[in-house]
Formats: structure tokens, C-alpha cells, sequence
């Protein structure tokens, strides 16, 4: 991070959104995992297992290229 530049701090923010939507996404996994796990499908719970990791993986990219785009961009609003 030693040189900041728009690109890299805008390819941050677009991670960042990614892993939201990954966060996003893995609640209808979840929400199928309950499903099936009332319905009888999913015997052990696996989906609703793979949703709450999937969840975990979404919140914690999205946090850390929010970091990585936010110290981008004081870098760049610091330097003028």
C-alpha cells in the first residue's frame, strides 16, 4: 500500500460490494438449509452449516476491503 491510486482503491470498494452480496447470497442458502432440515431432505443440517460459514466468509471480506479501500482513499485525499 505504499503508493495509492483510484483503480486500486475502487477495485477495494468492488470487492467490498462482492462480499456483501456473498453475505447477501449465503442467507438463502441458510434459509434452504432450514428448509430441508424441516422437510426431511437434509438429515444432518449441512446447508444450513454451509450457509453460516458462507455468511462468516461474506462479512469478513467485505470488512476487510472496506479497510483496505478506506486507507486507500485518506492516502489519496491526504496527498491532494
Amino acid at each position: 500500500m505504499k503508493n495509492p491510486t483510484w483503480p486500486k482503491a475502487l477495485a477495494f470498494i468492488g470487492f467490498a460490494i462482492m462480499g456483501l452480496a456473498l453475505a447477501y447470497y449465503s442467507t438463502a442458502i441458510a434459509t434452504a438449509g432450514v428448509t430441508a432440515k424441516l422437510v426431511g431432505s437434509d438429515r444432518s443440517g449441512d446447508w444450513l452449516t454451509t450457509g453460516s460459514a458462507v455468511l462468516m466468509v461474506g462479512i469478513a471480506a467485505a470488512a476487510a476491503f472496506g479497510f483496505l479501500a478506506l486507507t486507500n482513499l485518506r492516502a489519496l485525499m491526504r496527498r491532494g
